[in-house]
């Protein structure tokens, strides 16, 4: 259950809450509280540097096999309600353990989120603002810590990372343009060999990523995946989000005019956007039979028994919700991706709410699975109390996301932020006259109504500007121009 006690664990958190408390005509702990209605309880997770996790067997430590898509989106799997795509891999990985149905992106980007990953740290934070952008200043690395730990590390398949995979502590075959095929058969190769100490294997998929091709009308680099119908009635409908929310942004749209190699929907009708989303549901059902291979080869080995299994996206897809396709946007079909832990300890048929942050948290998780502890350069939080039922919260008030536009060194702007609390969703972009939105996310999940511009929702719109102005400074974000309250 959730308690009405804030307990706020890391030094960022409790300054940012000392410095919103100050002011009693912002923002206190008891408005912020009925505001979001309950974002935090009174139980804690281990912190990043508590002791390991032992999960069979007095000394035993788990094998860890972390599975990744790219731009699956987290609605895309049919455990999470969607009837017009199959996906029997995740969804029995889903009914063996827990889903994290509220779990976001530090930025809806390849490199920025993957660099995250890797460092535990905000996308601005290490330099990483975009893809081609090179990991600024020396954080320890998710591979080295497991390393450390005494883990075997190997990583198959898409890296984009801000650094090489090796000096991040990593063996295998990490490439970004090897099909999806030749990754589960290195996979397979690896759960077949004997290991003498526990491994950390990643299998890093490209698919549904094919979908940026798919909507250029290009040769899908792993593959064909049929022909879409024009027959209406055997397409996936519409989103009931589908149309562009009054007082957006004008930004967003400035980006898909300037970029129309990344963004061709300008012209699209109605059979083309359904087409679109047949393709991009036939495409997850693709990466979904390739996981499922990893995964039965996983379950017929030696290791089936005392091995924890990640998976998650990089980022998510637009899914034509208000017009869009591709991502770096922050609605939440491209901040919010599946996120799916299953092994011992770990009970089945889970659905989790807690607000997650999938950069943060998931180098904290591994590492206290691998029995090290995470520095203290880390900012995230480990699930592991929250999938094994030791603890009811996750003891977080918000999650943050980034995003900036740009491809290479042709455009860098807009910039833009998202905070999301329990209830709300804000987000504010670098520039135009209309740069705010706020969402009750409760009331509104398809992001459908801006409430930024309802008088009767200034005090609100308030509390989020000065929480999130506030992560600005505990995070060094301060050269963005956010709205003063």
């Amino acid at each position: 259950m959730r308690y009405f006690t804030v307990k706020v664990n890391s030094t960022y958190e409790k300054e940012i809450m000392k410095n919103v408390n100050r002011d009693k005509h912002r923002v206190t702990r008891r408005d912020f509280l009925t505001t979001s209605l309950a974002m935090a309880g009174s139980l804690s997770l281990f912190s990043p540097t508590a002791g390991g996790v032992t999960l069979s067997g007095a000394d035993a430590k788990p094998n860890i096999l972390m599975i990744m898509t790219d731009q699956q989106t987290a609605s895309a799997m049919s455990c999470a309600g969607n009837a017009y795509l199959r996906t029997p891999a995740l969804d029995g990985l889903a009914a063996r353990g827990v889903r994290f149905d509220n779990a976001y992106v530090t930025q809806p980007l390849c490199m920025p989120c993957r660099s995250s990953l890797q460092t535990g740290r905000y996308p601005h934070e290490i330099g990483v603002l975009c893809n081609g952008m090179d990991i600024k200043g020396e954080f320890p690395m998710l591979g080295n810590l497991m390393t450390e730990a005494g883990y075997t590390n190997a990583y198959l398949g898409k890296w984009h990372v801000g650094t090489s995979f090796k000096s991040a502590g990593y063996t295998g075959e990490a490439t970004d343009f090897r099909q999806d095929d030749k990754k589960t058969k290195a996979a397979i190769s690896f759960l077949r060999r004997g290991h003498k100490t526990p491994f950390f294997l990643t299998v890093s998929f490209m698919n549904p990523h094919n979908v940026c091709q798919l909507a250029r009308g290009e040769q899908l680099p792993d593959g064909p995946i049929g022909k879409a119908t024009e027959d209406l009635d055997a397409l996936p409908p519409m989103p009931a989000n589908f149309a562009i929310p009054s007082h957006e942004p004008p930004v967003l749209r400035e980006v898909q005019k300037k970029l129309p190699e990344i963004y061709p929907t300008q012209d699209w009708g109605e059979l083309q956007w359904r087409q679109y989303l047949w393709g991009y549901y036939r495409l997850v059902e693709k990466v979904d039979a390739e996981i499922g291979r990893v995964l039965e080869a996983l379950q017929t080995s030696s290791y089936a028994e005392n091995t924890m299994v990640l998976f998650v996206s990089d980022h998510g897809e637009g899914i034509a919700a208000h017009h869009w396709n591709q991502k770096q946007a922050l609605y939440d079909p491209c901040v919010k991706v599946p996120l799916l832990i299953a092994g011992p300890g770990i009970a089945g048929q889970q659905v989790c709410a807690e607000l997650v942050s999938t950069g943060l948290d998931i180098p904290v998780t591994l590492l206290k699975l691998a029995g090290g502890s995470a520095p203290s350069s880390m900012r995230g939080r480990s699930l592991y109390a929250l999938a094994s039922k030791k603890a009811a919260t996750l003891d977080r008030l918000y999650v943050v996301a980034e995003t900036m536009f740009a491809r290479g060194d042709e455009y860098k702007d807009p910039r833009g932020r998202m905070l999301r609390t329990d209830r709300y969703k804000y987000c504010v972009y670098e520039r135009g006259d209309q740069r705010e939105q706020l969402f009750d996310m409760h009331s509104d999940p398809g992001e459908t109504t801006n409430l930024a511009v309802k008088s009767d929702y200034q005090d609100t719109l308030n509390r989020h500007r000065q929480i999130l102005a506030q992560w600005a400074v505990a995070t060094s974000d301060t050269d963005f121009p956010y709205v003063a309250v």
